[in-house]
């Protein structure tokens, strides 16, 4: 039961990350909005698992795997989220936890009972249906890299949780979590100069009109946040169940903009809330 309840916070965080997130690329290049990444994932991260229990000769064999987590889970989607339009990018990745559940059951033998498939199911077809947009872009869709690289992204995710889940499992603690944080400076680094960018600028920019760039740093450190409680959720439960429900974080999008933005709620809204909601308790239930 802690497995889901830390899935639901984290997928509350990363909700609020993905709103942030976008706003942030009209300040920054992805590269520059993932180096504040890093730099939140250094100051929670490592408390977070040195808390949780960690062991030194574990972390060796857990930094292949964070590695791949840095690039596929953190770096690759902040650059798929910057393209297109944003409703469209968000359903694409979000559709993460169908890979997820594939992987798994085939790298990790992760083995489902037929309530949990349904109710999984529910949950996915929910937060893809509340995703959707009520008009398409289809100018944005023309634009270079607007669907291939938020597939790609998916697809990256969905594998490198994966084989996190494998780590975690190996390890039983949070070695995993620990390297991760260690390994996502190398990555920034090489992120910033692919993108030609010099973070000392952002830096600067950033300490004389901190209001302006609050996007990029508060983006970064809610998705530190959830993503922190969703290497939580993955040390509890399987999965195949904790991907899923952290991927409704863009149902909770559309929620926060019903409650806080006063948008109109569609029908179609209506029963992708719903959806989601019968999913997670379905799930919940059948633990």
């Amino acid at each position: 039961m802690f497995g889901i309840v830390a899935a639901i916070y984290s997928s509350f965080f990363l909700a609020l990350a993905q709103g942030s997130l976008k706003k942030s690329y009209k300040d920054f290049e992805p590269s520059v909005a993932f180096f504040f990444d890093m730099i939140f994932g250094l100051v929670l991260w490592i408390p977070l698992s040195i808390y949780f229990g960690i062991n030194f000769q574990n972390i060796i064999h857990a930094l292949p795997y964070a590695i791949i987590s840095a690039v596929l889970s953190e770096a690759l989607y902040f650059y798929a989220l910057s393209k297109g339009q944003l409703s469209i990018t968000a359903i694409l990745i979000g559709s993460y936890p169908i890979y997820t559940i594939f992987l798994s059951y085939l790298i990790n033998n992760e083995r489902l009972t037929f309530f949990q498939v349904i109710f999984i199911s529910i949950t996915i077809l929910g937060t893809l249906i509340t995703y959707l947009p009520s008009k398409l872009n289809f100018k944005e869709l023309r634009r270079s890299g607007a669907l291939i690289w938020p597939i790609i992204a998916a697809i990256g995710v969905g594998f490198s949780d994966t084989l996190s889940k494998r780590i975690i499992n190996k390890t039983l603690d949070f070695s995993f979590l620990f390297s991760l944080s260690i390994v996502q400076i190398l990555v920034s680094l090489i992120f910033l100069r692919i993108e030609k960018q010099k973070i000392s600028n952002s830096i600067k920019k950033v300490l004389l009109n901190f209001n302006l760039y609050k996007n990029a740093v508060s983006g970064s450190l809610f998705n530190i946040i959830g993503t922190g409680l969703l290497w939580i959720s993955f040390s509890k439960t399987l999965a195949s169940i904790a991907s899923p429900i952290t991927a409704t974080s863009g149902a909770i999008v559309v929620l926060f903009a019903i409650i806080f933005l006063d948008e109109k709620i569609s029908i179609r809204s209506v029963l992708g809330l719903m959806l989601v909601f019968i999913g997670i308790m379905g799930i919940t239930v059948n633990i």
